[in-house]
């Protein structure tokens, strides 16, 4: 049995689709038909029904998944064990992150740091708020918002991610946030509403929105042209010289450094988690918004 088309198979029982598979897998969706349909030749049996709605496993099918699901677990299981003996300082250090982490020159300094201290180690960063599987090996490394961390997981908590009130020197004098009847605007980020929580909890909860991003590099470029005044977290808008604080930092969530047991003694993977560490003090104060007086002058 070939075990590519097995993982193929596998995908295929897990996703909600064949198009879904496909795009997981990365190949065309006719690669993973005909590599199903050659499965299913080589074992003389049907695995899947195939339905309007997509592919249903059948009896042989459900029988084989937790075959295949062990397998592949064996698998990473091998891999990970395999990384983690790795003593030498070069190869891959995988990092996922969340997207507000990588708009920062705080975490910028600190990679560019590590990869000259040691030029041997490259280090792959994956900026996304989607969660990778760290036992999958899809990261070897992760920075997660979380105050739940998985229980599989060995890391460290680095702080908790603080969030203020910025804008423009200029957009503030030209539209003081304060009075009743001002004519500043929030540039807002989630799903718009009558009055997000966020707004009614800050100082400025009469101020109406200018608009609303799904997206913190949006909102932040946005701020700093003028569109109004953001509340985001202190990491970015502490980094940006031409913004001002307009309020005291507000606790959000934590931000831990994870990675897996199995792969943790590796060599690569304990320089970069130990580089990390040594400035967990600078680290922590960056996120909780005290290593730049911020505040507006005059």
């Amino acid at each position: 049995m070939n075990w590519d088309d097995l993982k193929i198979f596998l995908a295929v029982a897990e996703a909600p689709s064949m198009r879904a598979a496909a795009q997981a897998l990365k190949v065309s969706h006719s690669t993973v038909s005909r590599r199903i349909d050659a499965l299913e030749g080589a074992l003389n049996v049907r695995l899947f029904d195939r339905m309007p709605d997509g592919y249903r496993l059948t009896g042989a099918g459900e029988e084989l998944l937790p075959v295949a699901l062990q397998t592949d677990e064996c698998l990473h299981t091998f891999g990970r064990s395999v990384a983690g003996r790795d003593d030498m300082l070069s190869g891959q250090v995988r990092l996922t992150l969340p997207d507000p982490i990588v708009a920062t020159g705080h975490f910028g300094d600190i990679f560019l740091g590590f990869m000259r201290q040691y030029p041997e180690i490259q280090l792959r960063i994956d900026s996304s708020m989607e969660l990778f599987d760290l036992s999958r090996r899809e990261a070897d490394v992760a920075l997660r918002f979380t105050n739940t961390p998985p229980v599989h997981l060995i890391g460290r908590k680095l702080g908790n991610m603080h969030q203020a009130i910025y804008g423009t020197q200029e957009y503030i004098r030209a539209h003081p946030p304060e009075g009743p009847e001002s004519d500043a605007r929030w540039v807002g980020w989630g799903e718009p509403d009558h009055c997000p929580e966020w707004i009614a909890r800050s100082p400025y909860p009469h101020l109406k929105v200018l608009g609303h991003f799904d997206s913190l590099d949006i909102q932040l470029a946005m701020i700093k042209q003028g569109g109004g005044i953001g509340f985001i977290p202190c990491l970015v808008g502490d980094c940006q010289p031409d913004l001002v604080r307009l309020s005291e930092p507000v606790a959000t969530i934590d931000v831990w450094l994870l990675s897996h047991g199995d792969t943790r003694g590796a060599a690569r993977m304990r320089a970069f988690r130990q580089y990390l560490l040594e400035r967990a003090a600078d680290i922590e104060a960056a996120l909780a918004g005290r290593l730049h007086d911020k505040s507006l002058q005059g």
